[in-house]
């Protein structure tokens, strides 16, 4: 009977690799159907892994092969360690999905920088992004500024009230400026509405597929106001309490401010009829006004309390309420779409969570000859025999 044929890892190179993926070891354990004391042996040295086992950790953390052969453990994640997290995020730690969307984001952004140096005229022409931030600027007036720089202030009603015409006029302006949006998959709106990448050249924005237009809108704002900063993060719309000092928190609460200030500026908000006599606030009053805005109605309360209009105590009994629909409202339209035949189209979604500028420009990249048929199809995560039917999804 033969022996098997095990791989030495070099320390600390299996424990990096789990923990940067999110997982424990119970929890990596159990999807690699072996015992703790089999992972921690392997991560300890004390065992080295099959090929077949290898094969397997390397698919599981998401990582190529070649880098759990590496003499030591990479540090291009130590970046994970600056973003703000949630405040009010039950883990304490990122989830594999997590994970793995800001690794995805920081790869696209690096073929983007690899397609400017070897097929420039792939990338699409864009314009200035002429917002630049200081930490002590006026929110209100940084807010009106983007608003204008977004081009906001043409939008007619019927964008303004439409939330999936405001957000994709949103997200085309935004890429025009030559900043990605993209979409992730699989992760709870809980932990994360958006995050952020922004060093120039290619800055990414990264919205949570999971979640409606409306807040999808607000977190685009609040991710612009992180690159106007220069300072990339995780994003929610959770406010912490006003006096709260952590420089994170301000940093939040000043991104939250501009991006309410673009959304629903204060002379319109405060010059609005119903506005004025509202003074008992319901989810429902709050739903038909905040639409107006192309705001979410918990977005639009965060609003009121900023400009005094509302205390807090209001928002905070409001709140739980404010959850309890969106998660009834989510339900309902995932029974939809369950009960629906086929779901969303499959080459829509995909062209939608990599960003029509990224796809466009890794096809032209293949189409001038600048990559190889298996760089298109390992860019865009795809088959080649697929590359068709996501170029019609991106030219719609």
């Amino acid at each position: 009977m033969g022996t098997v044929e095990r791989i030495p890892v070099a320390a600390g190179i299996l424990e990096w690799a789990r923990r940067t993926a999110g997982y424990g070891v119970a929890e990596a354990a159990r999807k690699l159907s072996v015992k703790e004391e089999r992972v921690l042996a392997w991560e300890n040295g004390e065992l080295a892994p099959t090929v077949v086992q290898l094969r397997n950790i390397a698919k599981l953390y998401k990582r190529p092969l070649a880098v759990l052969l590496l003499p030591a453990p990479p540090r291009d994640f130590d970046a994970l360690r600056d973003f703000r997290r949630i405040t009010e995020a039950s883990n304490p730690s990122w989830s594999p999905a997590l994970h793995a969307e800001y690794k995805r984001a920081l790869t696209q952004r690096d073929v983007l920088q690899e397609i400017g140096e070897i097929s420039p005229a792939s990338l699409p022409v864009t314009q200035e992004y002429d917002f630049q931030l200081a930490r002590d600027s006026d929110p209100e007036a940084a807010g009106l500024k983007l608003r204008e720089v977004i081009g906001m202030n043409s939008w007619n009603s019927g964008t303004v009230s439409n939330p999936a015409k405001a957000l994709r006029a949103a997200v085309d302006a935004v890429e025009g400026f030559g900043i990605s949006v993209l979409q992730s998959r699989d992760i709870d709106v809980a932990e994360m509405r958006g995050f952020s990448i922004s060093e120039w050249p290619h800055p990414i924005i990264v919205l949570n597929g999971s979640d409606w237009p409306r807040p999808k809108l607000f977190t685009l704002l609040h991710e612009l106001s992180h690159i106007g900063l220069n300072a990339g993060g995780l994003c929610d719309l959770h406010e912490a309490a006003p006096n709260r000092s952590d420089s994170g928190e301000r940093v939040e609460r000043f991104c939250n401010r501009v991006a309410a200030s673009a959304l629903m500026p204060r002379a319109l908000v405060m010059a609005d009829a119903e506005v004025k006599r509202t003074h008992n606030w319901t989810l429902d009053a709050l739903a038909g006004i905040s639409a107006r805005f192309g705001a979410s109605a918990e977005a639009f309360l965060l609003r009121l309390v900023t400009l005094g209009m509302v205390e807090w105590e209001t928002y905070r009994s409001l709140k739980p309420l404010l959850d309890a629909r969106y998660a009834a409202a989510r339900r309902a339209e995932k029974a939809k779409l369950q009960a629906s035949p086929g779901g969303p189209p499959y080459y829509a979604v995909k062209a939608r969570n990599l960003g029509r500028g990224y796809v466009e420009s890794v096809l032209d990249a293949y189409q001038s000859q600048a990559i190889t048929s298996y760089d298109v199809a390992d860019y865009l995560d795809i088959k080649y025999d697929q590359l068709p039917r996501l170029q019609e999804a991106v030219l719609r």
